[in-house]
């Protein structure tokens, strides 16, 4: 039996070492049985089987994939216009500018209507 819990933020700004493919993270949902975590990367669904969860706060979740799933060390962390001018914006085809942080939350909400 499913044990969801979702993580608190609108939106993440994912790092992982091992996989240059993830950046951002929306609707983080965390399946305690069987141990995955899904989310919405602003193109598609991913999902991933959780070895171990390293760091559960308010600020951030940290978790090791499991090594037969890939393995890799993925940090999910709160986005705001500091992470997303620095980190984010350069690897976005259209490098948008924002005026404030809810605009660029509502942005990042809004891919969900163009994904499909």
């Amino acid at each position: 039996m499913s044990n969801f819990s979702k993580l608190s933020e609108r939106v993440y700004y994912v790092v992982c070492p091992k996989d240059d493919t993830v950046l951002v993270a929306l609707d983080v949902l965390i399946d305690s049985e069987p141990r995955m975590i899904e989310w919405f990367d602003t193109v598609k669904e991913r999902k991933m089987r959780v070895g171990k969860i390293i760091d559960n706060n308010q600020k951030h979740f940290v978790f090791e994939r499991a090594e037969d799933d890939g393995g890799g060390e993925y940090t999910f962390v709160p986005m705001d216009l500091k992470i997303y001018d620095k980190s984010v914006r350069e690897h976005l085809l259209f490098k948008r500018e924002f005026t404030d942080e809810e605009e660029m939350l509502k942005a990042f909400e809004g891919t969900y209507e163009n994904a499909w």
